[in-house]
């Protein structure tokens, strides 16, 4: 049996004058999920909430909100609550006032509100606060009551648009598990801004990535990592940033592609050719932790930062380019000498000079 979806975007374009901030999304959010939309300052993805929300119409497309067009229909009437950056809290008011508010605009009966007004106030921990104004509340308590006032709603999808990015390193984790756990509480569909691909890796069931107003790749968090389709999204998803290598291809066999780095090292990668060519450039893919002490690469390592049960290590090939590997802790290595590297090729992404990556070789299916 077939669902139909929390939201369709179809062929959405937005443009400020002549200049094009979105080009042609496409996109299918299902029931329930916790989806994040990731990508650097300037990549559309404010743009994009701003238009499923109703404040921003876009210039072409449609907006299928549970097989209702809503494309033209008043952000008021979509059934949707939206958690800004800044709170938007009024400051005048109780917290309590604050949190229903919206519903009395709406007329609803009083007892209902105060129900909701309860509820939200408990699941959210801040039932004590409720007489204070914003004023005399800490910042992490702020966004509470701004992530209450969208849940005493019961909207249909709930919109967030960095709401974090205000908070100190700590409250910012801390709220993450609680925005996580609200969102298994609730049930509801989620769409979540963020330009940190830390609270999107760890938050969400499927990741948006966005670059220039297009969608680079729609996955899991894992399938991002494991399997990027572009150069961005390899660079983009994971922590410290995947290390990319420049390689010449030398030939293609039944193991893979042959490839050249810049200090004579050779190494055959299981991925298929493609159009590739001898004498075509690539760039060769490793994560900092799939590369160990061991003969292949070597670095000059320059900065050495010792985490426990993790030494992240810094420095340069002797052609200059910067390499970054993630040893164990207690690896015997120490700044300014010189650190051999290796690496499984099977951990290996290789992509081509427009950085879209090159599939990886199929296993041969098992005889019957």
């Amino acid at each position: 049996m077939t669902t139909t979806p929390a939201l369709q975007l179809k062929s959405i374009k937005k443009a400020y004058g002549a200049v094009q901030v979105i080009h042609g999304i496409d996109l299918t959010i299902e029931e329930g999920e916790f989806v994040v939309f990731v990508g650097p300052s300037g990549c559309g993805k404010s743009t994009l909430l701003r238009q499923i929300a109703g404040l921003d119409e876009p210039t072409s497309g449609e907006i299928i909100l549970r097989g209702r067009d809503v494309t033209h229909v008043p952000a008021a009437e979509r059934g949707l609550s939206m958690v800004f950056q800044s709170y938007a809290l009024y400051p005048h008011m109780s917290v309590r006032q604050n949190l229903s508010f919206g519903l009395e605009n709406l007329r609803m009966d009083r007892a209902e509100i105060a129900r909701r007004v309860d509820q939200a106030a408990k699941m959210l921990q801040i039932d004590t606060l409720l007489e204070r104004r914003p004023g005399q509340l800490s910042g992490g308590q702020r966004q509470r009551v701004a992530i209450g006032r969208a849940i005493v709603r019961e909207p249909v999808i709930f919109l967030f648009d960095e709401p974090l990015s205000n908070l100190d390193a700590e409250l910012r984790l801390q709220m993450r598990v609680e925005i996580a756990q609200l969102h298994a509480d609730l049930g509801n569909t989620m769409i979540y801004v963020t330009h940190d691909q830390v609270e999107a890796m760890t938050m969400a069931d499927r990741i948006v990535v966005l670059n220039k107003g297009k969608i680079e790749q729609f996955g899991s968090p894992m399938e991002l990592y494991h399997h990027p389709a572009t150069r961005f999204v390899a660079t983009f998803i994971g922590q410290p940033n995947m290390n990319l290598i420049p390689a010449t291809v030398l030939g293609a066999g039944a193991e893979g592609l042959t490839v050249e780095f810049l200090g004579g090292s050779r190494v055959t990668l299981p991925v298929e050719a493609g159009k590739a060519r001898a004498g075509d450039k690539v760039e060769v893919g490793l994560r900092p932790e799939n590369l160990i002490v061991g003969q292949g690469l070597s670095m000059h390592l320059r900065v050495l930062e010792r985490l426990g049960g993790t030494a992240i290590a810094y420095g340069q090939m002797a052609d200059g380019l910067k390499l970054c590997a993630a040893l164990p802790g207690d690896t015997a290595v120490s700044e300014g000498q010189t650190v051999d590297l290796s690496f499984s090729p099977a951990d290996a992404h290789v992509f081509d000079a427009q950085g879209q990556v090159m599939r990886r070789q199929q296993a041969p299916a098992l005889a019957a």
